[in-house]
């Protein structure tokens, strides 16, 4: 349905720019579905506090039915042709490879942390042992991006980077 009326709307935009937009569009419509029929829920149950929201036998805040319908069936339909194709499958594994190898590295040897992050190892190593090493060095990595994990990755198994 967005496809077409994006084709329609725009005749002459770019396959790349047409995904964009028709995304954007199905991401709006159930914004507004989910915020309507919120609101709509929220009316009827009129609940005069916290204690009467928790008393509620279905939730407050949802998709409408056929919103709710289609939302499932976008999942389906992503979980079959997305999230299961073989190059996502591929970057998957890649990325749980380099986050094992960092976390092994970093773990085995907090001198190859950068100052802040290997002060946080000794001081959360100290508080709590080997658990506190484990959290701090999982931490680091947790607050990496896509492209700086495979730097340090490059950085540190890398013969090329010397640095």
């Amino acid at each position: 349905e967005q496809y077409i009326l994006v084709t329609r709307s725009y005749p002459d935009l770019a396959p790349r720019r047409i995904v964009h937009e028709v995304i954007r569009r199905m991401i709006n419509r159930q914004i507004v579905d989910l915020t309507e029929e919120s609101r709509a829920r929220s009316a009827r149950a009129a609940p005069a506090g916290i204690e009467e929201v928790r008393a509620q036998h279905e939730p407050l805040i949802g998709f409408s039915e056929s919103m709710r319908a289609q939302s499932l069936e976008l999942k389906r339909f992503l979980r079959k042709h997305l999230y299961h194709h073989y190059r996502v499958r591929r970057m998957t594994s890649k990325a749980a490879r380099i986050l094992s190898a960092l976390f092994e590295a970093f773990m085995t040897d907090p001198g190859l942390l950068p100052p802040e992050p290997a002060r946080n190892v000794e001081t959360l190593e100290q508080a709590h042992g080997p658990a506190g090493r484990a959290r701090a060095v999982a931490d680091y990595i947790a607050g990496m991006t896509d492209r700086y994990a495979i730097a340090e990755y490059d950085k540190v198994y890398s013969p090329a980077q010397l640095t």
